[in-house]
């Protein structure tokens, strides 16, 4: 019984949300801290309110169909309650623009997701969203050691909150930088010897596993190392079914193959996705603003001969579209969103992919979340909002929870974000996430603090020259021609010209998931298919 006359029932920390709407009603949401994803039923009010966490870590759905509200954590629930659905050509077009589908798109056209920080409320037959939190970018006053002091104290109280559990819990381990830290305060915080889990692979370029070792024997975790190879695109299959929509990142397969191989040891682990993005972890923080500055003086003239003249170049094509980018903000952006790649234009079979919510006006909205207009400010805006969301926590979350494992990420406490996104853009350029460093020097090696940045890589470029059958399978030509939207010929050119040496394995990779996909999901589910897709 609390003072103010709220008396519980269960020792079930969901019914914290019954009394928080009887005590908040839709300003609720203000009042919770960490992921969430729920709906509440209001019988008297005949209303259902349905909320998403501030950072969206946890997915939630919702199609508006005939005045009724179907709402799920997954899209496939949705698609056996009856909903007539088809395909969203601009939200594939942008699929194939950015390897995700960014909020409130989904594959398709009468599924949406509830965007993060926001709420949806459902009365009287109509539905009314209300953004709840969002992100203010005023610069806070400070050096890198004020910062740093900042940082530790909150990382810390962050860690601490994520390690209550009744259930065993451990973490994922790179030997990064990220990693490290989480499990630098957890070794601390730990009675018991803490749990470590990481990925190795065949490949010696890709395999960060000497670096996770040194740090589980410097800490003295109880460590676990699982290696993928070519074999475990075994799994790939796997992987697409538990997705409800293509997630083309590589990294989703070892991610499920870890989350698989932890939750035999554990039931919660600790993860350190968020960092990169609040703190400065990226080339392109601190390469792009450079090169731009470099090249004020050349006249736009010359960008745009480079544009021209690039689809014509047999080589150094993603040289020359880096080139490109760098004319102003918005082609810069685009030009990282779209990894300096071949336009989805030439190899898609698509109308005219622009309007509301394309690319486009994803890049132009980033200008409403920044005090200063630049590069910098405006990326960091965009990674958070969509990459950080709908790429690396999505993988996450579906990987973690198909293996019966929840993921925590000490990282994207909103307190934690609300202060990382006010540094100044200078602490976040002038080296590798250089307030993180600087916080946890007298923690981690410097072994840790000072190796490079070597991030998550798959082999997928060797994988796409050998024919293995979970490539080929897919890839195959005619299964690739009945797949709406893809130019079968184009494609096959594509895989061809990569055999013999290019690099095209990021279009590749989203093609193979996209058509996996499609035969393994959507394909059943979509209704008048011969009057919405084109021959």
């Amino acid at each position: 019984m609390r003072a103010d006359g709220h008396s519980f029932e269960t020792d079930c920390d969901t019914e914290v949300l019954v009394h928080a709407w009887e005590e908040y009603g839709k300003e609720m949401p203000k009042h919770l801290d960490g992921m969430f994803a729920f709906a509440i039923a209001d019988e008297t009010a005949e209303s259902i309110f349905i909320a998403r966490d501030r950072i969206g870590i946890k997915p939630l759905y919702y199609s508006f169909h005939e005045d009724d509200l179907y709402w799920a954590s997954e899209i496939q629930p949705l698609l056996h309650a009856g909903i007539d659905v088809e395909l969203d050509e601009k939200a594939i077009y942008n699929y194939f623009n950015l390897r995700y589908f960014s909020w409130p798109q989904t594959p398709f056209s009468q599924i949406r997701k509830v965007p993060p920080g926001s709420s949806l409320l459902y009365e009287d037959g109509t539905i009314s969203t209300q953004q709840y939190w969002k992100l203010e970018s005023t610069e806070h006053d400070g050096d890198i050691d004020s910062f740093a002091d900042q940082f530790r104290t909150m990382f810390e109280d962050s860690v601490k909150k994520r390690l209550m559990s009744d259930v065993p819990l451990g973490a994922f381990l790179s030997g990064g930088l990220d990693s490290s830290s989480i499990v630098a305060i957890m070794s601390e915080e730990c009675e018991k010897q803490v749990n470590t889990f990481s990925v190795g692979f065949e490949d010696s370029t890709y395999d960060e596993s000497n670096e996770a070792e040194f740090v589980a024997d410097h800490f003295g975790t109880n460590h676990h190392n699982i290696t993928i190879d070519l074999d475990s695109m075994d799994l790939f299959g796997d992987v697409v079914a538990q997705y409800g929509e293509p997630l083309s990142d590589p990294a989703a397969l070892p991610t499920l193959a870890i989350s698989e191989y932890a939750s035999e040891h554990v039931k919660v682990v600790l993860s350190g996705e968020g960092a990169d993005e609040l703190f400065g972890g990226y080339w392109y923080t601190d390469k792009i603003p450079r090169h731009q500055h470099a090249l004020r003086y050349v006249p736009d003239s010359v960008f745009q001969t480079v544009r021209r003249l690039e689809p014509h170049s047999p080589v150094r094509r993603q040289t020359l579209r880096y080139v490109s980018a760098l004319e102003n903000t918005d082609t810069a952006i685009r030009g990282v969103v779209q990894q300096f790649d071949t336009p989805p234009e030439e190899y898609l079979t698509l109308s005219d992919p622009r309007g509301e919510n394309s690319l486009d006006s994803m890049i132009a909205a980033t200008r409403n979340n920044v005090d200063q207009d630049t590069f910098s400010k405006r990326m960091n805006a965009f990674a958070i909002k969509h990459w950080l969301t709908d790429d690396l926590l999505y993988k996450v979350d579906q990987s973690s929870m198909a293996a019966s494992l929840e993921a925590r990420v000490p990282f994207l406490d909103h307190n934690l974000v609300e202060f990382a996104y006010k540094i100044p853009t200078e602490y976040k350029q002038n080296g590798y996430k250089p307030v993180v460093n600087q916080a946890m020097k007298d923690i981690l090696p410097d072994r840790i603090r000072n190796r490079d940045k070597h991030g998550f890589s798959v082999p997928v470029a060797e994988w796409f020259r050998q024919d293995h059958y979970a490539i080929t399978k897919w890839l195959d030509y005619d299964r690739v021609a009945s797949t709406p939207y893809l130019n079968a010929d184009k494609i096959h050119n594509i895989w061809a010209e990569h055999k013999q040496g290019a690099d095209n394995s990021r279009i590749l990779w989203k093609v193979l998931t996209y058509v996996a996909w499609y035969h393994q999901i959507a394909a059943d589910s979509i209704t008048n298919t011969s009057e919405t897709m084109p021959s």
